[in-house]
């Protein structure tokens, strides 16, 4: 989101975030939601509201949470718009009530990261595709399912409710779908968001001049790392989060060094938080957060390969500054990876999501050293071809130009 609007404003345009919460609080251009509304708080608001609330931790989305929010089309940011966009919504800080309001007399586009929008609870049902037809007993809100459930599971299973209410909303509200792969386009085609106004695929973009092909050698002597020998890299923002499959990328590397002390050193990037686990690894060397895009691009062409182990996406960032980076990706066969990562050109497709056939994969890269300098350059071009950020922004500005005219032209003959 922060990468359009700094690209939007490159361009000429002007552009204002309202969100929940703001890692980037110095800038004066991204505003905090509970500020914009603080003027519409009343006593009643402020109790049903915390209700409300309570209610959404128990049974899902309820119609009284963040009651003051359905006044946004009140504030003067929604007045001074033109169009609206909106990202992800949940995370207690938006009423999904929201969306019939906005979008009556503005043009809203809703970019969808992953399938919240589509289920009763799950942002990443994995496997189940009840969300098709209607949820109702949700496998991730019992058992197991609830220790990798994103978002964080409520307590009592209401998705049967939360569908046939996200459903309805839908129904009367005007929305245009932006998505950011062909998979995704699948996905909403199937759901009960099929009827909406558009449904348009946007790559998410990727800064070239930053993510770019570095010397190996000169990357690793900057980093403090071996020279010579294979390097693979794993990076997410969290390494015990469930989805993006840490766990399988430690167990494989743990049997391939394990079969030759010639095995490649493996280097992470992303929060400890979540995993606990001792490490027991020969060759490894953990960089932490690294939230300095300068510094993630280096680690990135350190590195031969990429190992994105996601056991779901939408469509992995990390997977795409690699590629941008010259550096191929060897991913799990599942969503979108297949779209993004061409087996044998820019990197390998692993069939299942265990370790056997990660290893297998890691494996299938390690002896076909001899085309992956070709591999790197696939990737660049690629990159070149499909996540250039300047023209991803592009697109959207051409995207928003069109919905603002069909929008003007109907206006018009009302």
């Amino acid at each position: 989101m922060q990468r359009l609007h700094l690209t939007m404003k490159k361009k000429g345009h002007e552009s204002r975030i309202i969100v929940g919460r703001s890692i980037f609080q110095e800038d004066p251009e991204i505003s905090i939601i509970w500020d914009e509304v603080s003027e519409f708080r009343s006593l009643s608001k402020s109790i049903k509201s915390r209700f409300g609330n309570q209610l959404e931790k128990l049974i899902g989305i309820h119609p009284w949470a963040n009651l003051t929010t359905l006044n946004l089309i009140d504030t003067k940011l929604y007045q001074w718009a033109d169009i609206v966009e909106l990202r992800n919504l949940f995370g207690g800080f938006f009423n999904l009530w929201n969306l019939p309001r906005l979008s009556a007399s503005k043009p809203v586009v809703w970019r969808l990261p992953d399938m919240w929008a589509l289920t009763g609870h799950c942002a990443y049902p994995y496997d189940c595709v009840r969300w098709k037809s209607g949820c109702y007993k949700c496998p991730l809100l019992t058992n197991d399912g609830r220790k990798i459930v994103e978002p964080p599971p409520v307590k009592w299973d209401g998705t049967k409710r939360v569908w046939r209410a996200k459903k309805k909303l839908y129904q009367t509200s005007n929305l245009h779908v932006v998505l950011n792969s062909n998979w995704m386009r699948k996905q909403v085609q199937e759901s009960i968001l099929q009827n909406v106004l558009s449904i348009n695929v946007i790559s998410n973009g990727v800064n070239l001049s930053i993510y770019k092909p570095i010397d190996k050698r000169e990357a690793r002597k900057k980093l403090g790392l071996h020279e010579d020998g294979k390097i693979l890299l794993w990076a997410a923002h969290l390494k015990g989060a469930f989805r993006k499959g840490f766990h399988l990328a430690n167990q494989a590397l743990e049997i391939i060094q394990g079969k030759d002390s010639q095995s490649p050193m493996f280097i992470t990037m992303g929060s400890q938080e979540r995993w606990n686990k001792p490490e027991r690894l020969k060759n490894f060397n953990h960089f932490g957060y690294v939230k300095d895009p300068e510094k993630q691009a280096l680690i990135y062409a350190a590195a031969d390969a990429f190992l994105c182990t996601s056991l779901a996406e939408g469509q992995p960032q990390t997977a795409l500054e690699s590629m941008a980076s010259g550096t191929p990706v060897i991913a799990f066969d599942l969503g979108p990876m297949p779209e993004e990562v061409i087996d044998g050109v820019t990197g390998f497709i692993v069939p299942s999501q265990d370790v056997d056939a990660l290893v297998g994969g890691i494996e299938r890269f390690l002896n076909n050293e001899d085309i992956h300098s070709v591999m790197g350059k696939n990737c660049r071009k690629q990159a070149l071809e499909k996540y250039d950020l300047d023209k991803q922004t592009e697109k959207y500005i051409h995207l928003y130009e069109e919905i603002l005219d069909n929008f003007r032209i109907k206006s018009s003959i009302k």
